[in-house]
């Protein structure tokens, strides 16, 4: 007896919602975690695009780049982020003084726009910003609130960390309901990069290395149909 689909909420990231049963689960939280360089931030931005889109504002907090790169690197892929802002389809935050202030900002932001996606850029840069060192229980207490508050408004959110951040604060895994990292391996003198979704709660998920490329097209996993026909 096959169980009943879940409405999902597509990633549109091309070869990417095919590999989780159509998409993200509806208000969970995934981190996606990778080296610097392996498009992390691409993959937030179009994520949020494809939201804005189809009737699902979002909210971006750049923690570590402003908001005039942000739009120079959408403009990258044909992407008209300020056209999205002003149409009141997208917002582009960036950090405050504070860490409260930061999340204060983010949470009214979402219900002033009524957002459905959230992607916080990134995680180790937001907590860096916190008034005093924290010890590792008062961190994760942190980015467990963190990830109810987002949940809680009703948003799909995808969280960014590093994975040499990762290492040190294995909490992250386990808070969240989906697990994506970005890899790289040197093959035949040349670094490929691959995408694996090592966890997501209440989805069946392909548990393969998938390779992916920063395109025209933005983040784009590649199929074996489409391989061959690059090829």
């Amino acid at each position: 007896m096959s169980r009943p689909q879940q409405k999902k909420v597509k990633t549109g990231i091309p070869g990417l919602d095919e590999l989780i049963e159509g998409g993200l689960v509806p208000n969970s939280t995934t981190l996606l975690r990778g080296q610097s360089g392996s498009g992390k931030t691409i993959f937030g931005l179009h994520f949020l695009k494809h939201g804005a889109l189809n009737g699902e504002p979002g909210v971006l907090l750049s923690v570590e780049e402003e908001r005039k790169d942000i739009l120079r690197e959408g403009a990258r892929f044909g992407w008209d982020l300020e056209a999205l802002e002003k149409q009141g389809k997208l917002a582009i935050i960036e950090q405050q003084a504070q860490y409260s202030l930061t999340t204060n900002h983010l949470y009214t932001t979402i219900k002033r726009l009524g957002a459905k996606r959230v992607v916080i850029d990134s995680v180790p840069a937001l907590f860096s910003n916190y008034p005093n060192e924290l010890r590792p229980s008062e961190l994760r207490s942190l980015f467990r609130l963190l990830c109810q508050g987002l949940v809680g408004d009703g948003c799909t959110a995808v969280l960014i960390s590093e994975t040499a951040w990762s290492k040190n604060n294995a909490f992250e895994e386990y808070v969240t309901k989906g697990v994506i990292e970005l890899l790289s391996k040197v093959m035949e003198g040349v670094v490929r990069k691959f995408l694996l979704v090592k966890k997501m709660r209440e989805v069946r998920h392909s548990r393969r290395l998938h390779l992916y490329e920063i395109t025209n097209e933005g983040f784009t996993l590649f199929t074996p149909k489409k391989l061959q026909k690059e090829e």
